[in-house]
């Protein structure tokens, strides 16, 4: 299913939870109102009594991430802190993610099965804490000669919760992140579009299109054609329908730049290594395909992943070019590491005048500009579109990825033409504003649809993120999958409207 990466299989256990076929167990514990762990809901897991004296010490206090280890009948147990049992829904949901996925760190690398022990939760918050669980598993170790990640099976005590619904998530998760922090030579555009293709080729609901160089050159995709034929490795576009019901689809616009040299623009300093990652919109869009796709969700959806490699050569393109869009725009190039912008707004152009989406939202990892502003935490959401606007941050509130709306500035438009002596407008301009500079660029070529540009260049890529990123975000800097939950449960929300809707 996967490029690399397997999630551990889950599995519903019914057996004495002191005794399970595994190595280890794992205790999710919510502090009380006195601030001490709520003991009683495992007083059964605590024959001995230790962690009531730990607790009594002050020892352990299960806030989030809160850890204690000791041994049951010779497993390991750990139980691990997440936090008050009154907080806001939105950080409960949070807290469960994190502290599960602290506690499933202690065991990742020395049992091949664990014991998740959620049968004390309520459900929203136990399948929250299996999530989180099941990503702080990950281990990109494809590339290494050490494997060191050994779960590979995790119990959980209930069988009321929605397994398809996290597999499915977390399939899609670990997917994104295989390919966002893939190796540039690993996976250029060409063997990214088979990948896809392999990857949907057993879905009935999902048909995959790829648009090669020489249709891209044929068609007028001038934007991912000038970006791309710098590389040996030509552009693509992949185009990955998913067929839930009937009516225009919702379209997903990833920015895919395989890697990112900055094209003659060269990028300097350290951190171009991490370009690796500039994928991790397209990423995201092709984990939330498989999701869904899972899923079988009723909505119709369109993945557009624009694909390319930006370097420099005798066939790069040129500050001072003028490249023609694929819908007639004309763009000065002014910097050739604003590339993403050309590369999305062609997809964008064609989502919504020959593929006819409904709404459009990107997911790229555009701007320096926005992690400056937001950190490497949060996402800019920028949109005109209220309800859109609503949708996404509520999706935000539940999957606790991050977003933060921005202004989309009208009096800023000024700086597009400004900049261009020659052509429409400029695709940099200013040293100020960046971000929103990028948004109102894109939001030219939606064509009046509701649209959304969503700025992900912190916690898409990650590499900023050292010692503050969520325990269940991988180690090393990795990029981390950002925005595959975050559709999803948009996704699953938009689905479930238009399903309660009276049929016409």
């Amino acid at each position: 299913m996967v490029l690399y990466t397997k999630p551990p299989v889950v599995e519903v256990y019914e057996g004495n939870p002191l005794e399970p076929p595994c190595e280890s167990i794992v205790v999710p514990v919510l502090q009380g109102p006195d601030g001490k762990p709520m003991v009683d809901v495992i007083r059964d897991l605590d024959p001995s009594g230790q962690l009531r004296g730990v607790s009594d010490l002050g020892f352990f206090k299960a806030s989030v991430g809160d850890i204690f280890k000791g041994y049951v009948n010779g497993r390991l147990i750990v139980y691990t802190g997440i936090g008050r049992f009154d907080e806001e829904w939105s950080r409960l949901l949070e807290n469960a993610r994190r502290g599960l996925a602290s506690g499933v760190k202690q065991v990742v690398e020395g049992s091949k099965c664990t014991l998740l022990v959620l049968s004390r939760l309520n459900r929203d918050v136990a399948v929250e804490a299996l999530i989180g669980a099941l990503l702080a598993s990950y281990r990109l170790e494809a590339f290494t000669r050490e494997k060191k990640r050994l779960l590979e099976r995790v119990l959980v005590d209930r069988g009321d919760l929605d397994l398809n619904y996290v597999t499915a998530v977390v399939e899609g998760v670990y997917l994104a992140r295989d390919i966002a922090n893939a190796p540039p030579h690993e996976l250029p555009p060409r063997r990214l579009a088979e990948v896809v293709r392999e990857l949907f080729s057993k879905r009935d609901n999902v048909e995959v299109e790829v648009f090669d160089f020489d249709r891209l050159v044929r068609e007028g995709f001038g934007g991912i054609v000038s970006v791309g034929m710098g590389s040996k490795e030509k552009p693509v576009m992949v185009v990955v329908r998913y067929k839930g019901s009937n009516g225009a689809p919702v379209a997903l616009v990833g920015k895919t730049v395989v890697f990112d040299s900055g094209g003659i623009n060269l990028k300097t300093g350290e951190s171009i290594v991490y370009m690796r990652s500039d994928k991790a919109g397209g990423a995201a869009i092709i984990g939330a395909l498989w999701a869904i796709s899972k899923l079988n969700l009723g909505i119709n959806v369109v993945g557009l992943i624009p694909a390319v490699i930006n370097v420099p050569s005798g066939e790069s393109y040129l500050p001072s070019d003028i490249i023609r869009m694929w819908d007639g725009t004309v763009v000065e190039v002014t910097n050739t590491d604003a590339e993403g912008r050309l590369i999305i707004g062609d997809a964008i152009a064609y989502a919504a005048k020959a593929l006819g989406a409904d709404e459009i939202v990107d997911l790229a990892t555009l701007t320096g500009a926005i992690v400056v502003a937001l950190g490497p935490l949060i996402a800019g959401l920028f949109t005109r579109d209220d309800r859109l606007r609503e949708e996404l941050l509520e999706a935000s509130r539940r999957t606790g990825e991050k977003l933060w709306p921005m202004p989309m500035e009208d009096d800023y438009k000024q700086w597009l033409t400004r900049g261009a002596m020659v052509g429409d407008i400029a695709n940099a301009g200013t040293r100020v504003g960046g971000a929103i500079y990028g948004a109102l660029f894109l939001e030219r070529f939606s064509h009046g649809k509701p649209y959304a540009h969503i700025d992900i260049a912190g916690p898409g890529m990650g590499y900023e993120a050292g010692g503050i990123a969520p325990s269940y975000w991988p180690d090393r800097s990795l990029a981390p999958g950002y925005g595959v939950r975050l559709l999803v449960e948009y996704l699953l929300a938009k689905a479930s409207r238009l399903k309660a809707q009276p049929s016409s």
